[in-house]
């Protein structure tokens, strides 16, 4: 008898090679992975596709910009992130936020700390990576992972118009050496602590270089409180660096304009608009804008209005005295 084995081993043999349904070019599977498709190579060293800082420009005193980074790298899920902000030149760091694990390929935010403030000048962001393999961030012209900030100067804040001199347009005609009593009860004394009135250099009509002094100066040490003679109602308060200084306008109920100038730099604890009692807080001595150095009150009473038309100063020694039981 003939053995026909190797006959069906052949048979079988040209079955095993016939291409599936799916088409001739369906690979055998093994554990759910394809049999030749390539695996995913990974990068060799992460890169920023996107690092900005916005703004990139900003006032001193601003809030903090807002940084927004993406970084790449293929077959790497996700990496560790942090940001540092130094100053140029010199680098030295002025702020560090430490990011954890960021996903690649994915826009993030990042919020420097709300109490980072950046004085003028420049600073660069830098954002440093490393993936888990210890490789840390690939920078190149085109993805550096470097943005720069300026910061500029604030501008400063206008001036006060200066106080016209006599004879200047809108200036008073002259001085009024003797004036008519408030028509008010007795005023509180404008400084409420140690004073004293000085010598005829303080006095109302004293010569001044291009100008005659307008009021009295009542010397007091630096912080004594100043105050109110009357009630009234704030109509200015302004700083003059060449002139008043730090000043404040009180429009008071008696139908006249009182003026405090050289008050302590921020010290004016009013505010325009604002009405006020007799004897309240309105600033502090000091000797702020063009003094001779010493800390005093220069105090000034106007009819008709400070600085208005037909308005004028009148001496106030009198009624300081008077109001002061000398």
């Amino acid at each position: 008898m003939r053995l026909t084995v190797p006959g069906a081993f052949a048979a079988l043999a040209m079955l095993a090679i016939v291409p599936a349904a799916g088409g001739a070019d369906t690979a055998l599977r093994s554990g759910g992975a394809a049999f030749g498709a390539p695996l995913p190579v990974p990068d060799e060293r992460p890169i920023a596709s996107r690092l900005t800082a916005a703004p990139r420009e900003l006032t001193a005193g601003d809030a903090a910009p807002v940084v927004h980074l993406r970084v790449r790298q293929r077959g790497v899920t996700n990496v560790r992130a942090r940001i540092v902000v130094v100053r140029l030149p010199g680098n030295r760091p002025v702020a560090r936020e430490v990011l954890g694990h960021v996903p690649t390929g994915r826009l993030v935010t990042v919020h420097l700390p709300a109490g980072l403030q950046l004085r003028t000048g420049r600073y660069m962001v830098r954002l440093h990576v490393t993936d888990p393999r210890g490789r840390t961030l690939r920078r190149s012209g085109a993805h550096p992972g470097r943005a720069q900030i300026v910061v500029r100067r604030p501008k400063p804040a206008p001036q006060p118009a200066p106080v016209p001199l006599p004879g200047a347009p809108g200036a008073p005609s002259a001085l009024v050496p003797d004036p008519a009593p408030s028509l008010g009860a007795p005023g509180v004394f404008p400084v409420a602590g140690r004073f004293d009135f000085g010598g005829s250099d303080a006095r109302f009509g004293a010569g001044r270089p291009g100008h005659v002094h307008e009021g009295q100066d009542i010397l007091a040490a630096a912080g004594t409180p100043v105050v109110a003679p009357y009630a009234g109602a704030v109509s200015s308060t302004r700083y003059q660096a060449a002139g008043a200084g730090e000043y404040v306008v009180l429009d008071a109920v008696d139908g006249r304009d009182y003026f405090f100038a050289h008050c302590l730099r921020r010290s004016t604890v009013v505010a325009e608009g604002a009405t006020v009692g007799a004897g309240q807080a309105l600033c502090h001595v000091g000797a702020t804008g063009t003094t001779s150095g010493a800390n005093h009150l220069h105090f000034e009473i106007w009819q008709g209005g400070w600085h208005a038309p037909g308005g004028a100063p009148i001496d106030p020694l009198p009624e300081l005295r008077a109001w002061a039981g000398a």
